[in-house]
């Protein structure tokens, strides 16, 4: 099993001629977009190629490129930002797709509070990384449960079209919504945790010249390491969120259908729409 979920991951999901071209763009560095497309179940499904596509900020997004994304028969795209983020940068349009708003107040830590923070290291205090309690309050914050309740039931009225969720770094919220989509087709941990990890393959770049930046401006190695941490991914982080739900809801099912409201019935229906 883990060699063809190594396979499906790398191997631009196959299976569509426009899903490897999107795939192989600059939007993959760019943007941190992929699809769950191939990304197998505990049942021995698959998911669909070309259905569920998670992505960063959609900046410096050429026309041609919009094309690509139009191809595609979006359903739905969701932003996870918040409203005066998605001011700042507008999401773009892409064709006639509805653009629903949907964010995520709970868990604001950003690129923005870095310097903050790193100014409180270089001043002797001890920081903790932010991350494993966002992850956290990712299932326990009733603002954040709403949000993703609100993008279940999105999905639920795609009815097997095709939709998009980002965020600005499509890392935590757009990872956590991953994670919630993919529990719901049946996927198990070891494949939610692979998909969740591939952020730092796709940020590699960014990710390089941000640290660039930092190690030039603040040479300081506690700052390096912190800021090496907020930016990247690690297996804790989502498995935290995973061990959350477990813990107030006694299982991940039990989250899906208490926390999210989502019934077996429902998942049931997406498995039919989302795999083959």
């Amino acid at each position: 099993m883990n060699e063809p979920l190594k396979v499906s991951l790398n191997d631009s999901h196959i299976g569509s001629q426009n899903g490897t071209v999107l795939l192989k763009d600059g939007l993959k560095q760019r943007l941190n977009l992929r699809q769950l497309g191939g990304l197998p179940t505990a049942d021995g499904r698959r998911v669909r190629a070309d259905r569920l596509f998670r992505s960063g900020e959609m900046t410096a997004v050429s026309d041609e490129e919009l094309q690509l994304l139009e191809a595609f028969g979006l359903a739905f795209i969701c932003d996870f930002r918040t409203e005066d983020k998605g001011l700042e940068v507008p999401t773009p349009r892409v064709g006639g797709t509805p653009y629903l708003q949907l964010p995520i107040n709970g868990a604001n830590f950003g690129a923005k509070d870095i310097p903050k923070l790193a100014a409180l290291i270089l001043g002797g205090s001890h920081v903790e990384n932010p991350l494993p309690d966002i992850y956290r309050r990712f299932v326990t914050d009733e603002q954040t449960r709403g949000t993703y309740t609100r993008l279940m039931r999105t999905l639920l009225e795609a009815e097997g079209r095709p939709v998009l969720w980002h965020c600005t770094a499509g890392k935590d919220r757009t990872g956590f919504a991953a994670a919630v989509i993919l529990l719901a087709l049946g996927a198990t941990e070891e494949t939610i945790v692979a998909d969740y990890l591939l952020t730092a393959e796709y940020r590699l770049e960014v990710t390089a010249k941000i640290m660039g930046q930092v190690q030039a401006a603040l040479p300081d190695q506690r700052v390096i390491d912190f800021v090496r941490a907020v930016l990247g991914v690690q297996p804790e982080y989502i498995r935290g969120a995973l061990d959350e739900m477990r813990r107030l809801y006694g299982s991940t099912d039990a989250y899906l259908e208490q926390g999210l409201g989502v019934s077996r019935e429902e998942q049931e229906q997406l498995r039919c729409w989302y795999l083959e």
